[in-house]
């Protein structure tokens, strides 16, 4: 394949490298989710047949769960390019291939489409003063518009930054090399008008793609967290919610980033490239935003109940007051605040890959258990959650989307080989204090 390991590339006078390897998972981790993937099949099949209401309200918990994941990858890149943060180059490639999994998203949502009467109770009654946002066409229409425009959004984004870095690859290799390349480098690299041309081009479009996607994310995805979420409970009001939820989603996207930082780090052996410092700042970021996420999940309540508008939030109280919901919602805020809280106080902490994962993992588990809280609070009126068939088909969100971000960490370089400020970020390391 091309882009097989080369002698690194290290910088006069610097101790950094730059590998122009692939990513290479460990054997193990591919079949770890060909198990979890077969788990969650087997799940949803048996849902299907023996309780399609148990089976549509963990399915809608983990596709929200999931594809924020996915979309906050790209979100990472972009988000970190537009504030021109040199230190992120060696991680944004590792966080934006999670964008070739959102096309699979989109397929994903079709049977939540046909599964509306589950997910929606009041599907054939819609509430009075509610027309026309939750007239059927009108709101699936734009849930799917929204995750069509993303994910081509997030593809081209991806498209731009490692067609440069396949192009060179290509251009270096011999016409049997360039045979032999797999489709998706071929085509990554079609049309190709030379490493200084390209470059060019690439750098006038992610300068316009990366302000479109936090723009859309900001628009879009609160939009999706009001119909995905609030319009399940038509009579739920939250005026701040869709800030909220895609705060959520940012939040647990900042701790896969940590976990998938921390990962190829070891596996790759590049621990002079994705260094402590780097480790470092990612932990700052998620610390951050656990105390900003903590605020919101505050303030929804907390500004209502001032204004006495107890009747706009039943579910709140729903969740704050009434057993089981009560005790999964100071789970929620243990995993999701607490013990991120407490363990990232530590600079030391931050700075080292195992116990920076162990902060993320709190992280994600506790925003996990957030999204089954609103779904199943909002829809599910028969006794405790289904948390745990929930958690079977996340098996299959997990096992999907981790074989498919497999599939393309092995046909790209694992960092970006044309990426001046990547160049730059190795030669020039500031000290940190």
């Amino acid at each position: 394949m091309i882009g097989a390991p080369a002698p690194p590339i290290a910088p006069p006078g610097t101790p950094l490298m730059l590998t122009r390897a692939p990513g290479s998972a460990a054997p193990w981790v591919a079949r770890a989710l060909w198990i979890l993937l077969a788990i969650g099949v087997g799940t949803f099949i048996w849902l299907l047949i023996a309780d399609p209401m148990r089976l549509w309200t963990g399915y809608l918990a983990e596709f929200i769960f999931f594809t924020g994941l996915a979309q906050d990858g790209v979100l990472f890149s972009a988000v970190t390019r537009g504030c021109n943060g040199r230190w992120a180059r060696p991680v944004q490639p590792l966080a934006e291939a999670l964008s070739v999994v959102l096309p699979v998203s989109v397929l994903l949502f079709i049977p939540l489409m046909l599964a509306h009467r589950y997910i929606y109770p009041w599907w054939d009654h819609i509430p009075y003063g509610k027309s026309p946002w939750l007239d059927h066409g009108f709101l699936l229409g734009r849930d799917l518009g929204i995750l069509i425009f993303m994910a081509w959004l997030s593809c081209r984004y991806w498209y731009w930054n490692r067609r440069r870095d396949i192009g060179v690859l290509l251009e270096a290799a011999t016409p049997e090399e360039r045979a032999r390349a797999p489709w998706l480098q071929r085509w990554l690299s079609r049309k190709w008008r030379g490493a200084q041309e390209e470059q060019l081009r690439a750098e006038r479009s992610l300068k316009r793609l990366w302000v479109l996607i936090i723009l859309a994310y900001a628009y879009f995805w609160g939009i999706l967290g009001l119909d995905l979420n609030m319009s399940l409970d038509p009579t739920w009001y939250d005026y701040i919610y869709n800030w909220y939820f895609w705060i959520a989603n940012w939040y647990a996207g900042l701790a896969l980033v940590a976990v998938l930082a921390t990962a190829w780090r070891d596996r790759m052996n590049v621990r002079d490239v994705i260094n402590r410092d780097v480790l470092h700042d990612i932990g700052e970021m998620l610390f951050a935003f656990c105390i900003f996420w903590t605020y919101l999940f505050w303030a929804q309540f907390m500004v209502l109940w001032f204004a006495n508008r107890q009747d706009d939030i039943h579910l709140l109280l729903l969740i704050s007051r009434t057993q089981p919901w009560e005790t999964i919602a100071w789970f929620v805020l243990t995993l999701g605040f607490f013990l991120p809280f407490a363990f990232g106080l530590s600079r030391a902490f931050k700075r080292r890959g195992p116990t920076l994962a162990v902060i993320s993992g709190f992280t994600l588990a506790g925003i996990w258990l957030e999204r089954n809280l609103i779904v199943s609070a909002s829809i599910w009126k028969r006794g405790f959650p289904p948390l745990l068939t929930s958690a079977g088909i996340g098996c299959l969100f997990l096992g999907l989307y981790g074989l498919i971000y497999l599939w393309l960490m092995r046909r790209a370089p694992l960092f970006p080989v044309r990426d001046p400020l990547m160049e730059e970020a190795l030669v020039v390391s500031l000290p940190r204090h």
